[in-house]
Formats: structure tokens, sequence, C-alpha cells
């Protein structure tokens, strides 16, 4: 009988889970040394979230470091290969919660790079990242409506998804040739005076992709998300494909855990969330703190 209780107990949350499940959910990775939170990609992510009600966001929880004092003096590179599996861990995880809600990604300089690198895959040699894999679930890239890069140092010149006046590299390049799975649902912001996504001389250029492309940034966005809510999408090979996405309300309740399973979890790892069953304690002197409701991490 207590088994019995225990698998029933187990379907009522997980379809309580569901129910709380939102339309369309954000993530926003921040650029180099902006504090924790959205950073510059708050711009587009606002906007979809007036656009869209009831949508929710999180931010990737990332260093966000180029070896500076502020954030903790990690090097660019183990900022970038953290991001990356923040990026992985976060979007699978909220996917594995809520496998109907159709997300968006939304990164700002280093945060485009970690979500270009995450998206993408091909690995990112400039920052000894060695896999070349995509880490996101097959399932989490089937629910991915569209993805917006601004300022990505990952930038090269002749991608379908370009826009801006760039036609040079940033300081970390793709690979000549390469070419983005998911290329139909990116659009990346670069200007030919950015010194970072491109080879130019003035940094103003880099901050000011909210203001100049924001809207058009929005309007794609929308325009894919649309398509994936009204039950068809167009992939890459131009096949349609189609989703069943329900009405469903948020909750913006605490976070719920299960218990320990004994151990500790490592800095950036997950440590919380409906439907978590991993150590819910972090390593010393890292604390365990709350994104959403589906997701805690180690920090």
């Amino acid at each position: 009988m207590s088994v019995r209780k225990a698998t029933i107990a187990s379907i009522l949350g997980a379809t309580l889970a569901l129910a709380q499940c939102p339309q369309v959910h954000i993530f926003g990775a921040r650029e180099t040394t902006a504090p924790p939170g959205y950073g510059s990609s708050s711009t587009v992510v606002n906007d979809l979230l007036a656009f869209y009600p009831g949508s929710t966001s999180e931010s990737i929880n990332y260093p966000a470091c180029g070896g500076q004092s502020t954030c903790g003096d990690v090097s660019y590179a183990n900022s970038v290969i953290a991001g990356v599996q923040a990026v992985a861990s976060q979007v699978n995880t909220f996917n594995q919660q809520c496998p109907n809600t159709v997300l968006v990604l939304v990164g700002y300089s280093q945060g485009g790079q970690i979500f270009d690198d995450a998206y993408c895959g091909g690995g990112d040699t400039n920052e000894g990242l060695s896999s070349t894999a995509i880490p996101i679930s097959s399932a989490a890239l089937s629910k991915i409506a569209a993805a917006i890069f601004m300022g990505d140092p990952r930038h090269i010149p002749g991608l379908t998804y370009n826009v801006g006046t760039c036609q040079a590299s940033g300081f970390a390049p793709r690979p000549t040739g390469f070419q983005c799975p998911y290329a139909a649902n990116i659009q990346s912001y670069c200007d030919s005076s950015d010194p970072y996504c491109c080879n130019g001389n003035n940094a103003a250029t880099h901050q000011g992709y909210g203001a100049e492309y924001g809207a058009q940034a929005s309007q794609f966005v929308e325009a894919k998300v649309n398509a994936m809510l009204s039950g068809t999408s167009t992939s890459n090979s131009g096949t349609t494909t189609t989703s069943s996405v329900s009405k469903t309300t948020t909750s913006t309740g605490p976070t719920t855990t299960a218990p320990p399973t004994g151990g500790t979890a490592p800095r950036w790892a997950q440590c919380g969330g409906i439907g978590y069953n991993g150590p819910t304690v972090c390593a010393s002197p890292w604390t365990c703190t709350y994104s959403n409701a589906y997701y805690s991490q180690c920090l």
C-alpha cells in the first residue's frame, strides 16, 4: 500500500508541476562584469515578458568574469566554460519539468558566447572547451523557438543569422565555414565599430545593441514563438513539425526540494527545484541560491 501511495503522490506532484508551467520561458545571460541578473539582455527579456502575459524568465547563473576582482578573479575562459555548463543544466532542468513550454535564449556579449556554444555546439578552442557536442538535450532543443546573441565574440562574417554592419570576426571567432544547425532560429547583432564582436574601436557600440536592435530582436523572437505556439514551426531543413502547447498558469512560490540524498553539490551545480532529487547542500563556502521554482544553484 505504501508503494502505491508513493506512486500516486509522485504522479500528482508531476501533474501539479506541469499545471504550473508557463507557455513561454526566457533565459537571459549577462555580459562580462555585469552583476548577477540579466545585464544588458534585460531589454529584450523584459519586452518579451510584457508581450507574453504569464511568461517567466530566469538568468543564467555563471561568473560573467574576465579575471576582474569584482567577479571573483575567474578567468574569461573558465567563466565561459562554467557558463556553457550552467546553460545546459538550467535549460535541461527546466525542460524536464515543463516539457511543453516554449523556450527563448537571449545573451549579451559573453552571455551571447555561452548561448552560442551551448546551442550550436562545435566546441570553443578559444576558451579551452574541447567538446564539440551540443550539451542541451534533444528534447529541450526541440522547444527552443529563438535565440538572440548581441555582441557575441564568436561572430564571423557570412553567417545567415548575422545582423549589423560587421564584416570581420570577434576576438573568439568561430572557425571559417562553421554552420550552426539551428541557424534559422538565431539572430546575432554586431556592428563594425564594436571591438569585441568585430574589429572596431568604440566600446560604446558594444553596449548599444539593446537600444539599436532591441525592438527588431523582440519582433524576430515573437514571430518564432508564435509559430511554435500555434502548433507548427519550420525547421532548418524546411520540414514542418507540430507541437502541443496547453494554456497554463505560472507559480511564483518557493523552490520545492526533495530531502538530501547525501553528499554535497559543487559550485555551479543544481541544488534544488521542483522534481530535483540530488544534494541540496552546497560544498563550502557556496550557498544554494534560488533562481526559480525549478532551479536553485550553488553560488
